[in-house]
């Protein structure tokens, strides 16, 4: 199996996203750095404005130090491996492409929900809008459906 020296691995912190990060790390070259990425998403307008009174910032603040904490335990699963954690707020594609480019990662292992069909022609999924806009391989970790495929 190839190996590479910088590799990306935004996590979402999914059921999935323990298996996105095995991959990850196996595909990460002994000595090479693995890069994990969170993107604290905001909260879309129509949604601020109505829970706008349930979301105070001692709130906003715990969610952040909960992400810092998962990503903190996924850096302790491999005690041997060199890591870089990044957690960042914004929008997911534009995060991943930018960090992608920044840490000038030869790989880029995500998850993927698989959804497909109408939602992605309409809204777009983020694994799709990275396949098509990075400028290194993209390696897709998907949801098995309930055939077990």
């Amino acid at each position: 199996m190839p190996q590479f020296d910088r590799v990306l691995i935004p996590l979402d912190f999914s059921e999935l996203s323990d298996t996105v990060l095995r991959y990850g790390v196996e595909l990460t070259a002994e000595g090479g750095t693995t890069f994990l990425l969170h993107v604290l998403e905001p909260l879309p307008m129509h949604m601020e404005s109505a829970f706008g009174a349930f979301v105070n910032t001692e709130g906003l603040a715990r969610i952040r130090e909960n992400a810092e904490e998962l990503l903190d335990d996924a850096v302790a699963r491999y005690p041997e491996r060199k890591f870089h954690t990044e957690l960042v707020d914004g929008k997911p594609s534009s995060n991943i492409l930018e960090a992608a480019e920044r840490h000038r990662a030869q790989l880029i292992v995500m998850g993927t929900h698989g959804r497909g069909g109408i939602e992605d022609l309409f809204l777009g999924s983020t694994a799709g809008k990275i396949v098509r806009k990075a400028r290194c391989p993209v390696m897709s970790v998907r949801t098995r459906d309930d055939s077990g495929v």
